[in-house]
């Protein structure tokens, strides 16, 4: 039998094609530092420096006292006794992300590599910042639920339950869970069947995907902070119960003659805390971190 011309034998003759597409890795969705508080306490002017602590201080409500005739009134030395204690803020996190494109790779190169590099590194200083917000619940005093287990209806409430009983405001509450905990929420009646009015408001979307209790956004993200395989640290919190400030952002480029090559470096330098709420009581005592919950759940 006569042989045949095979693509070996025809092999410098069959070109090999390259998409003008890229295939791009997955990104995480970013939604912490946008949910927390960056705007109030001062934190505006350490935006841009100069400085790198902001001190908060604390006002304490007064005692409501009771007058008698005839006597004169109660002078009151209002906060704890020795004086109004105030929280330190400290911005100290710096992060960047860099890469160099030569020369003769920018000339030869299908792909803009400089533009798709600066947006992945754009996506990378701000993974990483949410990434360091979400170790914050670990440490949140008001703790609900079970590690590895999925929420319940009453978590949720008992969560929204804690900001009612510490004053916190209706509005800017928040929820931010890991997928498999937004998947339990999809099996709970509340959330979901119409017959309960207002309360059912859950949707896919990228983000958030959806409101429950009729107000609260719940945003969902693979970067809440998994302790170990199959567990979440859910937050349920309030604007105010995280303080974070962005002081700067940067993208510089330069071409640097001895690599002969593009230059680029991102930078971000930021700060992250608890913010502690003085409390109700006349007179004062030891702030605590009242506005946020970690909700336990699965991942």
């Amino acid at each position: 039998m006569a042989g045949t011309l095979t693509t070996t034998q025809a092999a410098c003759h069959i070109p090999e094609l390259w998409s003008s597409d890229t295939r791009d890795a997955v990104e995480a969705t970013v939604v912490a530092a946008g949910l927390v508080e960056s705007s109030a306490f001062g934190l505006k002017e350490l935006k841009g420096g100069p400085g790198d602590i902001m001190n908060i201080p604390y006002i304490s409500n007064p005692t409501a006292n009771t007058k008698s005739a005839n006597t004169n009134v109660t002078l009151e030395v209002i906060g704890p006794s020795s004086a109004e204690a105030s929280q330190t803020f400290t911005v100290s996190t710096h992060q960047h992300v860099a890469f160099a494109v030569e020369n003769i790779v920018e000339v030869q190169s299908k792909t803009s590599l400089r533009a798709k590099y600066t947006k992945k590194g754009g996506y990378a200083l701000g993974a990483a910042t949410d990434t360091n917000l979400h170790t914050l619940p670990q440490s949140f005093s008001n703790t609900v639920g079970t590690l590895g287990v999925e929420p319940t209806y009453d978590n949720y409430l008992r969560c929204n339950r804690n900001l009612d009983d510490a004053n916190a405001p209706e509005e800017d509450r928040f929820v931010i869970c890991r997928p498999a905990t937004i998947e339990a929420m999809f099996k709970i009646e509340h959330f979901i069947n119409r017959d309960y009015a207002q309360l059912a408001d859950l949707k896919f979307k990228r983000q958030a995907v959806g409101t429950i209790f009729g107000h609260i956004p719940v945003y969902k993200t693979t970067l809440v902070r998994a302790p170990t395989t199959g567990q979440a640290d859910n937050w349920f919190c309030h604007q105010k119960g995280v303080y974070y400030c962005s002081q700067d952002l940067k993208t510089r480029a330069d071409f640097v003659i001895e690599r002969d090559a593009d230059v680029v470096l991102m930078t971000h330098i930021y700060g992250y805390a608890e913010a502690l709420q003085p409390p109700i009581t006349a007179g004062g005592g030891a702030a605590t971190d009242v506005f946020n919950n970690v909700l336990y759940g699965v991942s």
